[in-house]
């Protein structure tokens, strides 16, 4: 669906009175038509270079009208009190091909006109002097007043100026070429184009009809998830082998591998995905609101996982190293964090809580201090800001999270949104393969052998692998020569020929209640549940099942799971800036 772009910069030191009258009449002005589905507004009120990024590559392929009302002024906009310079706008707009137009409404913005027409971007209306805020409201407001009436954009220009012009004294310029036309003490107002066409060019003028889509649900996801693990799976490298030698491999059994090398939390979701289950909705194989929300909740849990590795490896650096500085910025998202409410739980930003946690290990101060359990996810900290597919996939899937949540889905967007969505969880997977690598591993009892043969004592570990999941959980022993912390969740790296066995707890973070509550009727060896907000009324933190989100909620409170809550208060306390060094 094409997509009308609204950047509006706020500036706490000069602020425009008339900016949040301007964008409050211009969207309501477009409103009943994109309700309609005629094109979708995305209207950004506090922009700033990082947002205008992001969505313009999320973005990128719809976009038909860019907007951006502020200050501004030669060859930089304004964006909440930060600098942009007009090159890079211009380099990132210039790969929108369905762009048809660009609206500079501030300050002396002539300037960027050169770069963004040779950058392909068809038209550009900008100003070559100061603009009165009340003039550019007033301009604005009549020019998508006209457009949304079904007027060119040559004649939504003519009667935007005449409606600058009641106020203020208006000069203007309507050319195909940049003359020089000094400093004219009045607001000189141009349109500026290649090609005479692109003054005729109107707003969609009939609704978009949703047509077939021709993919097929799971193609991209069951290609990718085999091409990014087969190096860290015996069992898809063996198929992959047999295909290559001419063998026909069942569908059944990629799936089956696939899901055998993640660990089962992932496993679980993505196979509700890509393996149906007869007479039954649960699998979620065809497009629809139900594929859509599984899609979603599959990237949480991903997410979610990532969040938890660091938090827990960033508890044990700081006991370790007491010394460890938290910068303040970061403590705060991440104390934020443990105690959210209930109502940001479907619209949390995980990657910003990964970014802050990344930033106590990798600052001047904790040099040498961290080494990441899951060295991988260092090597893959700078994706999002080298990987334009990357980011725009994070971006995508926690944008659809948040309208899901939100209930601003049409029904018309959905299949469209499937394919984006599977075309997004693809990408992440294609970085993530070396998940296959890790095991999750339930420890429910730690006993001591120690033998008068023996001079050290060993621990034996009661654990279940949270693996092979379609085949059933694996219980067994696990005997190391120390011991880890009772009732918890470990992260398990298989050890490599002649070393030793690596463990993280992510405990409290993500628990085993039949670890500490069991129950008669529960026939589940392992009974996983993730950290999902704080009743600061209540003093209890919630946890929800990590194979079904839908169940209800575990309560860890004075009275239930209390050395869950207690670890969580203690981690929080950690975090106080009381406790805190200051950094060197």
């Amino acid at each position: 669906m094409d997509v009308l772009f609204f950047a509006y910069a706020h500036s706490s030191a000069s602020p425009l009175p008339a900016l949040q009258e301007e964008g409050d009449k211009v969207y309501s002005m477009l409103t009943p038509k994109a309700l309609q589905q005629y094109y979708l507004i995305h209207r950004d009120a506090y922009t700033t270079r990082q947002k205008i990024r992001e969505f313009l590559i999320l973005y990128r392929d719809n976009i038909f009208l860019f907007s951006y009302s502020g200050h501004a002024g030669g060859d930089k906009l304004l964006l909440a009190d930060e600098l942009s310079r007009a090159g890079g706008l211009a380099q990132l707009l210039g790969q929108c091909p369905n762009l048809k137009a660009v609206i500079l409404n501030g300050c002396s913005t002539r300037g960027q006109v050169e770069q963004l027409l040779a950058c392909g971007i068809p038209l550009v209306i900008a100003t070559s002097a100061p603009v009165n805020d009340n003039s550019a409201k007033d301009f604005a407001v009549s020019f998508f007043q006209s457009l949304s009436l079904g007027d060119t954009i040559e004649r939504a220009f003519e009667i935007g100026i005449g409606a600058a012009a009641l106020g203020a004294s208006i000069d203007v310029h309507r050319s195909a070429a940049l003359e020089d036309t000094g400093e004219p003490e009045e607001p000189l107002w141009g349109i500026y184009y290649k090609d005479r066409e692109a003054v005729g060019v109107k707003l969609p003028e009939k609704p978009r009809q949703a047509g077939a889509l021709s993919f097929t649900p799971n193609e991209k996801l069951i290609a990718t998830l085999l091409e990014a693990l087969e190096g860290y799976s015996d069992d898809l490298e063996f198929l992959a082998f047999q295909e290559k030698k001419g063998k026909t491999v069942s569908a059944s059994k990629k799936r089956m591998a696939i899901l055998n090398c993640l660990p089962a939390p992932v496993a679980e979701h993505l196979r509700k995905l890509i393996a149906p289950i007869a007479d039954s909705d649960e699998g979620y194989d065809q497009a629809g609101e139900g594929r859509l929300k599984q899609l979603a909740r599959t990237y949480s849990i991903i997410t979610e996982m990532m969040a938890f590795i660091m938090l827990a490896q960033l508890w044990e650096v700081k006991l370790e190293h007491d010394r460890l500085y938290l910068p303040e910025k970061s403590a705060g998202v991440i104390r934020e964090f443990l105690h959210r409410p209930e109502l940001r739980t479907d619209s949390y930003d995980y990657i910003e809580l990964i970014r802050s946690i990344r930033q106590v290990f990798e600052a001047e101060a904790n040099a040498h201090l961290v080494e990441f359990f899951v060295p991988e996810l260092e090597e893959i900290k700078e994706l999002p800001y080298t990987n334009d597919n990357f980011m725009a996939a994070n971006f995508f899937l926690n944008t659809l999270r948040q309208r899901l949540s939100s209930g601003s889905i049409a029904p018309g967007e959905v299949p469209t949104l499937c394919l984006r969505a599977e075309e997004s969880l693809a990408e992440i997977f294609s970085h993530l393969g070396f998940m296959a690598e890790y095991t999750l591993a339930s420890i429910s009892d730690i006993d001591i052998e120690k033998y008068r043969h023996l001079r050290k004592p060993t621990f034996r570990h009661n654990i279940v692998r949270l693996i092979d999941l379609l085949g059933g959980l694996d219980q067994s022993d696990l005997v190391l020569e120390r011991f880890t912390d009772n009732r918890s969740i470990l992260l398990i790296k298989e050890p490599e020929e002649g070393k030793k066995l690596r463990e993280l707890n992510l405990s409290p973070f993500i628990i085993d209640k039949n670890a500490f509550e069991p129950d008669a009727d529960d026939t589940e060896v392992a009974n996983i549940y993730f950290f999902s907000h704080f009743d600061e009324g209540k003093d209890t933190y919630y946890f929800y099942r990590a194979y079904n989100p839908d169940e209800s909620l575990q309560e860890a409170s004075s009275e239930r799971l209390v050395i869950v809550k207690a670890q969580l208060d203690a981690f929080f306390q950690l975090l106080n800036p009381a406790t805190n060094e200051t950094q060197p």
